[in-house]
Order: structure tokens, then C-alpha cells, then sequence
């Protein structure tokens, strides 16, 4: 299946979308996938169909890329998936664009000035791999609408909660968000959060002691939760790492949350067989499979690799706009270009036949057949009979890694 066909199977489910508009799609996302340089608006002029003023007047069109993403999600994914959201940082100098400001970015472990985006995505926990779902802007004033910055992201979830749990009961995020109000928007969308609690939160275990006659509240709680000395009343084995890491379930009252959940405690082990570290994660559902909760957060990791190719490789900060509604287009565009790319080029495959996914060899790929496209065209070659030949195929892999 070819992109464009990909695309336009997807698109004819969206009936708010415009013939002109679809076209244009069609032609962009293979065009992110073929571009080499910086994918701004002069570059797609350059290696494009469309002058520059068609890329700029189309990236500020509205389109729904939640729906777009969540056929595509569907039709390639297996039943077991968990969505994971997760802000990035995204480079941007000057300040007159709308967001700009300080984040933090992960990779410099520090704050950098330029924008961020809270972008959901979705891990196939058998195929382990993610796709993009939707990427939203953050910007300072809606945060400081909402409270905080955590409340602002809880609010994001809360908005798209209904198309969420069309694809997973699950949200996995990271430690920071292991705190209210996050965990409490969270928990009023009817969704269940996946995540690392901070070390040393406060967990309590459930007393299951015989209460006392008479008088009085009932005894709730036996005691505070020791990471590195376990209660074997209540914590369990559940899985093994493969560091020699071993992971022991409870269900513990976590004093943050106010509420009840399945914790799993990771203690890994020095040379002498000592406890060197512990790492708590937990889920609002007590009732959760504490191996499913390890293997699940995890797997959260798969999203990271997004915005890796989508920065190297679809030109995710390349934007030359500074229009809200542009950046929004420009964003989701770089990122579904990755999970069209893995979808077409890698999950469409048999499991026993999938090598590594590699972008870099999407990318030279696409270039070279734009190269050869150009050529035949230049040379007035009937690109039909051309393709026939046993020598496009060597042209059309030439400079892959994994030719």
C-alpha cells in the first residue's frame, strides 16, 4: 500500500475534510517523509509541487488530527494498548511567538527557552511500539487559567478523555505527574493512571488485624511501607527483571492520593545480593496485575522514540511560523509522518519478518524516489517502463543501512 493510498483510506472517513484539503495531505506527508533540509515552508516550495503561500495558507487550516491518528491507530495496532502522554520540549528562538518561554527539557536536564508540546501517543504493548495520537501546545496563559501546570495538563486529559478510552483504560506518565491535581483530573475522567511515585512518598499498608469491640472508627491502616524491608504480609512476587531486579505487589493506601492502590516495588541488588536501590510505581487500579503495571510503565518509554525521529527526521522544531494554528498543523504533521511511515513500512509486515524500524532508511528511500521521479521527468522517461527495470530497485534502496 502506498502512502497516498494509506491516506486517502483514512481521510474518506472524515467527512468534514475538504477534496482540496485531502489532496494536500496526500501530497505533504509524502513530502515529509521524501524532503531533505529543513522542512519549512521555502524547503517545500523547493522540493515540493505547491509555492510557498500554499504550504503557509494550508498550515493554517484547521484539521483533526485525533480522528486522523486514532483510524490509524486502529487499524494497525493489537487490542493491548496503553496511552501515554508526555510534554517535550521543542526549540524556538525569538519572542514574539505565541508560547514561547522557559521548559524544561529533558535531554539538557535543564530549562531552555522555545515552546513545549503535550503530546499523547499510544504503545502496542505486543508489538512494543508507539504511534502518535494528537499534540497540543503548551501555553503559559491557559496554565495559569488552570492553576498550575499540572492542573493545565490534568485538563488536557480531561478534554479528550471520551477519545481515549476508545483506545485504552490505561494513562502511563512519568514521576512528575505522580502528584495532584494531576491524579485527581486523572481519576475524574474514569481513566487509570500508570506512573513512579516519587521516593519517599508516604504509603500505608491496610491493617488486617481483628478490630476492637465497641466504640470508635475501625483501625485502618498497620503501618508505614518500607521500601527496602517489605512486609511479606502484604507484598507478593510478581516479576523478574532482566538485571536480576525483582518486583513484589501490594495493595497500599497512598497518603498523595488519598486513595488505594496496586504498588509494585523494584529493588535491585548489588554484587552481594543487598538492596542498592527500590523504585516504587503505582496505579489508581488496585486492582491491577503487578506485572502488567511494570511491563505497561515500561513501555511508556516507546514515545520517546517519537520525538527522537520526528526531530531528526521529519523536522519536528523546523517550523518557520508563528502562528498558533501553523505550529499546531506543523507539529501533528511531524509526528504522524513517523506513524505513517512505521504503519506502512514496518507494522504492516509479519512479526518473524520485521528487522529493526529504521527512519533514516524511510527517509533515504523516499529521497531517492523523489530523485528518480525528477529524472525521469527531466529526461521525458516513461517512469511506468522504468520501474520495470531490474536497476530502479538498486537506485531506489541506494545509501539504505539495512539495503
Amino acid at each position: 500500500m502506498s502512502i497516498e493510498t494509506l491516506t486517502d483510506t483514512i481521510l474518506s472517513k472524515m467527512s468534514e475534510v475538504s477534496k482540496w484539503q485531502r489532496d494536500f495531505l496526500r501530497h505533504l506527508f509524502r513530502l515529509a517523509l521524501s524532503f531533505r533540509g529543513k522542512f519549512n515552508f521555502l524547503n517545500m516550495e523547493r522540493q515540493g509541487c505547491y509555492n510557498e503561500l500554499t504550504y503557509r495558507q494550508n498550515f493554517e487550516r484547521s484539521f483533526n488530527w485525533l480522528a486522523f491518528n486514532l483510524e490509524l491507530i486502529m487499524a494497525y495496532t493489537l487490542p493491548e494498548r496503553i496511552v501515554v502522554f508526555d510534554p517535550s520540549y521543542v526549540s524556538k528562538s525569538g519572542k514574539s511567538t505565541p508560547g514561547v518561554g522557559w521548559y524544561w527539557s529533558g535531554c539538557s536536564g535543564a530549562k531552555k527557552w522555545g515552546l513545549e508540546i503535550g503530546a499523547f501517543s499510544v504503545v502496542d504493548i505486543v508489538n512494543h511500539t508507539a504511534l502518535h495520537l494528537v499534540a497540543e501546545q503548551t501555553l503559559p496563559e491557559e496554565a495559569q487559567k488552570s492553576g498550575s501546570m499540572l492542573a493545565y495538563y490534568g485538563d488536557l486529559v480531561l478534554e479528550k478523555a471520551a477519545d481515549l478510552k476508545k483506545i485504552s483504560d490505561f494513562l502511563v506518565c512519568d514521576a512528575y505527574f505522580s502528584r495532584n491535581p494531576f491524579v485527581e483530573k486523572v481519576r475524574q475522567s474514569d481513566l487509570h493512571l500508570i506512573t513512579r511515585l516519587r521516593d519517599g512518598a508516604v504509603m500505608r499498608y491496610p491493617y488486617l488485624g481483628t478490630q476492637k469491640e465497641g466504640r470508635g472508627r475501625n483501625k485502618t491502616f498497620a503501618g508505614r511501607v518500607n521500601v527496602r524491608q517489605l512486609d511479606e504480609q502484604h507484598f507478593t512476587p510478581c516479576a523478574v527483571g532482566n538485571e536480576g531486579e525483582k518486583a513484589f505487589e501490594a495493595k497500599v493506601y497512598v497518603n498523595s492520593w488519598k486513595c488505594w492502590a496496586k504498588v509494585v516495588v523494584v529493588q535491585q541488588y548489588d554484587d552481594k545480593g543487598q538492596i542498592k536501590s527500590a523504585k516504587v510505581f503505582a496505579s489508581t487500579l488496585p486492582t491491577l496485575c503487578g506485572a502488567d503495571l511494570w511491563l505497561y510503565y515500561q513501555a511508556r518509554f516507546q514515545s520517546e522514540f517519537l520525538f527522537r525521529d520526528a526531530k531528526q527526521f521529519t523536522g519536528l522544531e523546523h517550523c518557520q511560523s508563528r502562528s498558533g494554528k501553523a505550529l499546531d498543523f506543523h507539529f501533528n504533521t511531524a509526528l504522524s509522518a513517523v506513524s505513517i511511515a512505521k504503519a506502512l513500512h514496518w507494522l504492516s509486515l509479519p512479526a518473524e519478518q520485521r528487522r529493526a524500524f529504521s527512519m533514516a532508511d524511510i527517509k533515504t528511500q523516499y529521497f531517492n524516489e523523489l530523485m528518480l521521479d525528477r529524472f525521469f521527468s527531466a529526461y521525458g522517461i516513461n517512469p511506468h517502463r522504468a520501474k520495470n527495470n531490474p536497476a530502479y530497485k538498486s537506485l531506489f534502496e541506494f545509501g539504505k543501512i539495512a539495503a
